[in-house]
């Protein structure tokens, strides 16, 4: 295994690669995104943040709890676990992990072939890349699943077990506070969380200004998933004024969807390895438990394949 190829740069990706490269190994990541990190996102508006994709870092074991506990803690009301925060947003962690790896953004990968000496993948402008002798995908169950459809592999059968739904967000800014606290979770139909930014470690904002990020239930989302976002402000707005019991006035507004959120049906078990195709698939849909799990699930993924060298 003298180099590596990863398909997605999300916190699986990214921490699989900082193993293997770790080892010795040479290995480049693809991704179609403009940025690192996958769902591990903070989205920038003039100068507010908003983490629109994963409120907080929480969770423990495997070198996870240590890695995360270097970022401040932001006290969001949930003592069952320790919440930690980046104070330039949740995606720094992404940046961080990739400093030091070689990663192609705008990519996206649309075929692989294995044939000659190992793999080869096709990005959208039809621009060849490989052979490499190992290739591992990190995208969403579902897009893994789309991608190595046309190989015959053991790993397209097990990935038709794994379900994934979306989750609609939307990214507020008020001049009226909505919740006392740093986080809410009420008892709604529409909405799941609603997560005050401004509360997060180095987030304060101006006299008069109050983000939010809103989540919305899961159920929900599926139901409008094709909703337009026009539609998706307007319904998430109204269900607000029904929790805030009072009218707020919006200074921004946005929403946005992630097609594949939430893992509903996870794999249960930390990875796929087909050796006899050098082929892999890893990511949070393995253990269905967010940022922490896609963590591991690359770390794992990572150790087998130096384990088997």
């Amino acid at each position: 295994m003298l180099s590596v190829a990863i398909i997605g740069a999300g916190i699986c990706g990214l921490r699989c690669a900082e193993v293997l490269q770790d080892a010795g190994i040479t290995v480049k990541i693809f991704d179609k995104g403009r940025g690192v990190g996958g769902r591990l996102a903070t989205r920038r508006h003039a100068h507010w943040r908003f983490d629109h994709g994963a409120p907080s870092l929480h969770g423990d074991g495997d070198g996870w709890g240590d890695r995360i506990s270097r970022y401040p803690r932001w006290h969001c009301g949930d003592n069952t676990t320790w919440h930690h925060l980046p104070t330039s947003g949740i995606n720094q962690l992404a940046k961080d992990l990739a400093g030091q790896l070689h990663v192609q953004l705008n990519c996206q990968i649309d075929s692989i072939e294995h044939r000659g000496h190992g793999w080869h993948l096709i990005d959208q402008r039809a621009v060849a890349y490989g052979p490499f002798p190992t290739l591992i995908v990190t995208a969403p169950c579902p897009q893994t699943h789309a991608l190595i459809k046309a190989v015959d592999s053991t790993l397209f059968e097990q990935l038709s077990t794994v379900r994934m739904s979306p989750a609609w967000a939307m990214m507020l800014v008020t001049g009226e506070p909505i919740i006392a606290a740093p986080e809410l979770r009420p008892n709604h139909r529409l909405i799941r969380r609603i997560s005050a930014e401004s509360s997060k470690p180095g987030r304060a904002l101006d006299t008069g200004e109050y983000g939010y990020v809103v989540e919305a239930t899961d159920e929900w989302s599926r139901q409008h998933e094709e909703d337009s976002p026009a539609a998706v402000e307007t319904s998430i707005l109204s269900a607000l004024q029904s929790i805030a019991k009072t009218s707020f006035n919006p200074l921004h507004c946005a929403v946005h969807r992630w097609r594949y959120a939430q893992t509903e049906q996870p794999l249960d078990q930390p990875y796929l390895f087909d050796p006899k195709l050098q082929l892999a698939a890893a990511g949070d849909w393995c253990f269905g438990e967010g940022a922490g799990g896609a963590y591991r699930s690359g770390e794992a993924l990572a150790m087998a394949l130096l384990g088997a060298e």
